[in-house]
């Protein structure tokens, strides 16, 4: 537990962090908010391959699990 809030407490002070930095340089949350919306789209358009990647992998773990147990949940 101790573990996951760690995680969650170093999540948002980053997000702070970087809301505030984006704040003190255009001056206001609504512009850092676009900022920030536009730097996270373009994190998503690069990554855009390894997200074709990682489900054409679970298309074949899915695959090999069928033809494994061919249809039958009990094997």
């Amino acid at each position: 537990m101790r573990v996951l809030t760690a995680i969650f407490v170093v999540l948002c002070v980053g997000f702070v962090a970087v809301m505030g930095f984006l704040y003190l340089r255009d001056g206001s949350l609504e512009q850092a908010g676009a900022s920030m919306d536009e730097g996270l789209q373009k994190v998503d358009e690069t990554t855009q391959p390894l997200q074709d990647g990682v489900g054409e992998l679970g298309e074949g773990v899915k695959k090999t699990i069928d033809n494994a147990t061919d249809g039958d949940d009990a094997t």
